[in-house]
């Protein structure tokens, strides 16, 4: 997933009326504003009322459902499921992991998924950059939360690491 990649799907779906905001790797980058190392997806949260238009946007660019998360909570809107954590793939190899949230009336940002958890008040007020283009990500504090309560693997503790020296 190259930069350029990652900053077409995202202004994409938000051309579609998706709102979404980078987090992993592409996020950690986006708030440094440049490339650290090389990234084989981009991980998106978006809000669970955009899964239909973040679903036919990715259908319409190839993408096709790879698998979902097993911490996936299928939801109904307008008649339809759409899966809460999966991620789709192209067959170019790009990658895009999402993740749907819940925001309640007083901006409470909650995973929507069978283990919801809430992420701080701030999270989704992130800007950053990817290939020169401004892009809504998670904060750094979202960053940080995200990345707790498992094994990180290196390139992962390397990423926080970079966050923590900026």
């Amino acid at each position: 997933m190259t930069a350029l990649d990652a900053a077409e799907l995202v202004l994409g779906l938000r051309n579609a009326g998706v709102r979404c905001w980078v987090m992993g790797g592409w996020g950690i980058d986006a708030l440094l504003r440049r490339e650290t190392r090389p990234h084989h997806d981009l991980d998106l949260l978006v809000r669970v009322e955009d899964l239909p238009a973040a679903n036919a946007w990715l259908r319409g660019e190839g993408f096709e459902r790879r698998y979902a998360w097993e911490e996936n909570q299928p939801v109904r809107i307008a008649k339809q499921v759409y899966d809460t954590a999966f991620v789709d793939g192209h067959e170019d190899g790009r990658e895009v992991d999402v993740h749907a949230v819940e925001v309640d009336v007083h901006t409470q940002v909650r995973l929507a998924t069978t283990d919801p958890w809430d992420l701080p008040a701030d999270t989704l007020t992130g800007v950053g950059v990817i290939n020169g283009r401004r892009v809504n990500c998670v904060t750094r504090a979202a960053q940080v939360m995200m990345h707790r309560g498992y094994d990180l693997p290196q390139k992962h503790r390397d990423d926080l690491s970079l966050l923590d020296g900026s």
